[in-house]
């Protein structure tokens, strides 16, 4: 009995010991338990600063993509989009050998023109895209005339297709076109390296393509520029199904048929010599005509690296009845570097055309072009002249004098 009482003050005293550390850490347990969930709280905190801080910079710089052109959204996130086009206007001086006349126009060597691109990678060799393109004309080059000044696009004829097609696009089989779009044979009369063929080239009534030949009696002919000269470019653009092969040694070869009657094949080449680039197309085509069995056409161009070049181009049509019409082209060039803003191209042409307006008539015209480039703003300023005359068998008419000054800004 005396040992218990005498054990009992130190088993008191070792529960009270006891009690009050439990007490102690139950404390700090609870202190480290609030500093954790202040720390947890401040952390949500600085995360959602973050997030709002990244949002902002992301809209900050989808705002300067859009302000700068490159931020362009598809309504399909596999798809990406490219807008692209040019406005092309200039001031058309023609001088028919009795009156002359100056025109506000859309030069149609390089029309107005608004284009959307989409297009998907199906893999790592085959991409499918769409294109609608659309051509936007007032006062076109190609259609006033002593007659006819001014053009008027608010019916909606100033509005054109272009293209309106879908294509499959593979490195290893080539490439189909379905739709609206270039023939195979379009363009293989415009091959053309000398930078001046804004202003002047194969096609080269298109700066003054409607201005009426004057008789020399002084009466108007109802002849035009247009209907006097041609570059005959194949079958130009229509509802088509086209086939591109790979291009091997720098060669495509292309093949179409168009709108189920019309049929054409080319063949392109571009390529780097010693010191050179050269670029040709060649092509064979039947029309779906009454009066036209086929027609051969092509273009070469040589671009020394010195800056001087050289074109070439022709064509001839197989004609059910008469002689064949045919044309020839040819072109000198100089490219420079005159100033910082950019390179600068010259360059004399002289074009020939024979039976293409009336058998017997032979059509021959020459022009002088300037190409200024500014590369900052996306600009081109150009220069032209051109002399067309034309010998009739029925009796001459007036030459026509045509200078053209304009600019095609592109974005």
């Amino acid at each position: 009995m005396g040992l218990q009482k005498q054990l009992l003050p130190l088993a008191v005293t070792a529960s009270i010991a006891l009690l009050s550390a439990g007490a102690q850490a139950s404390a700090e347990t609870d202190a480290l338990r609030a500093q954790i969930q202040a720390l947890t709280e401040r952390l949500d905190q600085l995360e959602q600063q973050a997030t709002v801080a990244t949002q902002k910079a992301e809209a900050a710089e989808a705002k300067a993509e859009a302000a700068s052109g490159k931020g362009i959204l598809s309504g399909n996130e596999n798809v990406r989009v490219t807008v692209s086009g040019h406005v092309n206007r200039g001031l058309l001086y023609a001088d028919d050998g009795r009156e002359s006349e100056t025109y506000n126009v859309d030069n149609d060597s390089s029309s107005t023109r608004l284009r959307v691109i989409g297009e998907a990678d199906v893999s790592d060799d085959l991409t499918v895209g769409s294109a609608i393109e659309a051509e936007f004309v007032s006062n076109s080059s190609f259609a006033v005339n002593q007659n006819n000044e001014t053009t008027d696009i608010s019916n909606g004829n100033g509005i054109n297709q272009r293209r309106l097609e879908v294509y499959f696009d593979s490195k290893r089989y080539g490439k189909l076109w379905l739709g609206q779009g270039s023939s195979a044979s379009d363009g293989t009369s415009e091959v053309d390296l000398s930078g001046t063929d804004l202003v002047g080239y194969s096609s080269t009534a298109d700066i003054a393509g409607a201005i009426l030949f004057r008789n020399s009696d002084g009466t108007l002919s109802t002849t035009e520029v247009g209907n006097a000269f041609s570059n005959f470019d194949g079958q130009g653009r229509g509802d088509r199904i086209r086939y591109d092969t790979p291009t091997f040694g720098n060669f495509t070869v292309s093949a179409s048929v168009i709108d189920g009657e019309t049929w054409d094949t080319a063949v392109r080449y571009a390529g780097e010599l010693d010191g050179a680039k050269l670029a040709a197309a060649v092509a064979y085509s039947e029309p779906d005509s009454t009066t036209v069995d086929s027609q051969v056409n092509g273009s070469v161009s040589l671009l020394l690296d010195n800056g001087l070049n050289f074109t070439l181009a022709a064509g001839e049509r197989d004609v059910k009845a008469g002689d064949n019409p045919a044309f020839y082209y040819g072109k000198v060039g100089y490219q420079m570097q005159l100033f910082s803003h950019g390179l600068t191209a010259v360059s004399v042409d002289y074009s020939q055309n024979d039976d293409l307006a009336a058998q017997g008539d032979e059509g021959e015209n020459y022009g002088l072009q300037l190409v200024q480039n500014f590369d900052k703003w996306s600009t081109e300023g150009y220069l032209g002249y051109r002399n067309y005359q034309l010998d009739r068998a029925a009796g001459n008419v007036d030459d026509i004098d045509a200078i053209i000054l304009g600019a095609r800004v592109k974005f």
